[in-house]
This record gives structure tokens, C-alpha cells and sequence, in this order.
């Protein structure tokens, strides 16, 4: 391989890990996103909660909080999911000490526990 095709293929190979990059923080951007819905949701109900258990809660047809528990609901499988495809493309797995560890990795390095094959 010539000293011009090794630079090629460098610049591919970066290219590559930087649209890796792009995309991670991405989906770490959405999941933030949704982290901060989630906590509007629980002020929400934690309001909702209050004026009622003080008797200043009107019959208000908007205020649903079963409807926004549905929502963290979703949007907690939603992030859960985000982070299922940032291992993926961080080419990584959880052990169960909790540490990450390379795909193809036998033994954690952390913790030593055996990854079944």
C-alpha cells in the first residue's frame, strides 16, 4: 500500500468515527430533550396533586395526569432506545457491574465476568 492510499484511507476511516460522533451526540441531545419533558410532566403532576389535595383544583378537562404519565412512560422507552443504539454505534455492551465494555469483548475489563459468546 502506497503512503498516498494509507493517507486515503485514514481520512475515510476519521470520517467515519466523526459521523459515529455526530450521531451519538445527537441521540444524547434527544434523550436530554426528553429528560427535561419528562421533569415538565412531573411538575405538572405534582401541581395538580397539590391544588387538589388543597381543594383549589377546578374540574379542568386539561389537566390529565394519567395522560402525561403515559407520556414519561413512552418517553422513557423512547430514550431507553436512544441509548440502546448509542452502544450500538459506540460498539460497546453493559456489563452487569454496570461498566461498558467493547462488543467483542470475552471478559469485562472492569470486573473480569465472562460475556456468554
Amino acid at each position: 500500500m502506497s503512503f498516498m492510499d494509507k493517507v486515503k484511507s485514514g481520512f475515510t476511516e476519521a470520517g467515519s468515527k466523526a459521523k459515529i460522533v455526530v450521531e451519538i451526540n445527537k441521540l444524547k441531545l434527544q434523550n436530554n430533550n426528553k429528560q427535561k419533558e419528562i421533569e415538565q410532566h412531573y411538575q405538572s403532576i405534582g401541581r395538580m396533586y397539590y391544588l387538589q389535595a388543597v381543594g383549589r383544583l377546578a374540574d379542568d378537562p386539561g389537566a390529565d395526569p394519567a395522560g402525561m404519565v403515559e407520556n414519561i412512560a413512552r418517553l422513557e422507552a423512547e430514550i431507553e432506545e436512544n441509548n440502546k443504539e448509542i452502544k450500538t454505534l459506540a460498539n460497546e455492551k453493559d456489563c452487569v457491574c454496570g461498566k461498558p465494555a467493547p462488543l467483542d469483548a470475552r471478559f469485562c475489563p472492569s470486573c473480569g465476568h465472562t460475556f456468554e459468546s
